[in-house]
């Protein structure tokens, strides 16, 4: 227990005596910034209240001896005397704990000003509690803010303080964690599946599960298919998804060429897979010539006006 002594000064007061018992606290809880003389003891009865001093910090308390407790009462003429010098009185400031919520949003304020990216997360040791005046809303301030980008790293001073508290100080250190919004797996997928809405869901994820990769957004991800197994929460990159291939080789597509108001089209055999968008090469099934086309839908292509001639099977 800490031990605080209440020093009272009697040289400015002149107070009358005034006749009437009281009764010693042993406990008393307070929430006011100074302590008085109704904190000390009880059924002062005409006795004037007083403020006796300041009150310790929020969360913590005073203990008065027997001592101080005898020349407390004869100062202001309390009608009360130490019987057995062992009498004690403990008083205790109640306090608030300072929501760790509070000390993350100032430093997040002072960080993005220090150069780091807005909506990153911030990991760091857990600081040391504040407790702080009942009732009150105070915003702590974030000063000396260091930030390193290159490693993420940062420095900085918090402080904490109000007329009714001294101020408290705290030098924190942590990492400054990049965020991006990603597709990630609702559940276990497997590879070559399709990726359907239901399958994934849109998070801010950490930047370093990405391995250096792009991102991939909710929109995106839809349709595709994936090139590998994927874990449940796993956020999904340009290396996890491929467009799922609307030809597969050694199929049968149907080409179509359009070229200054004529369209025709054949049937050919294609030589290689490919999605939409894809250049693959397109063999004609009775002249074997080979052509390169561009796949437009499931077992479509289109050959360019320029490409290699082909022998129709059937026009339009």
């Amino acid at each position: 227990m800490l031990k605080i002594l209440l020093i009272v000064s009697t040289s400015a007061l002149c107070l009358p005596s005034v006749a009437g018992a009281a009764v010693l606290r042993p406990f008393t809880q307070i929430a006011a910034s100074t302590v008085r003389l109704a904190d000390l003891f009880g059924e002062l009865g005409a006795t004037p209240d007083r403020v006796l001093g300041p009150a310790p910090a929020p969360g913590a308390r005073i203990l008065v001896g027997a001592p101080q407790l005898a020349a407390i009462a004869r100062d202001f003429n309390v009608d009360w005397r130490p019987a057995s010098g062992e009498e004690q009185a403990v008083v205790e400031r109640r306090g608030d704990p300072l929501p760790k919520t509070a000390v993350m949003a100032a430093l997040r304020t002072a960080l993005q000003a220090a150069g780091a990216p807005e909506g990153s997360d911030i990991a760091m040791p857990d600081i040391q509690p504040v407790t702080v005046p009942v009732g009150s809303a105070l915003i702590p301030e974030v000063s000396q803010c260091s930030y390193d980008p290159s490693g993420g790293h940062f420095t900085a001073l918090i402080s904490v303080g109000s007329p009714e508290m001294e101020p408290v100080r705290m030098r924190v250190s942590g990492a400054v964690i990049v965020l991006v919004q990603a597709a990630v797996a609702e559940h276990r997928m497997v590879r070559g599946a399709e990726v359907a809405s239901e399958d994934v869901k849109p998070m801010r994820v950490r930047v370093g599960l990405l391995h250096g990769n792009a991102p991939i957004q909710m929109s995106q991800a839809v349709g595709m298919v994936l090139k590998h197994d994927v874990a449940p929460g796993q956020p999904l990159t340009t290396l996890d998804l491929a467009r799922p291939d609307l030809v597969l080789r050694g199929s049968l597509v149907r080409m179509t060429l359009h070229s200054e108001g004529i369209a025709l089209a054949a049937e050919g055999i294609a030589r290689e897979s490919g999605a939409r968008g894809d250049r693959v090469l397109v063999e004609n099934p009775t002249s074997h010539a080979m052509v390169e086309a561009d796949v437009t839908g499931p077992n479509e292509v289109r050959v360019a006006p320029r490409g290699t001639p082909i022998s129709l099977v059937s026009a339009q």
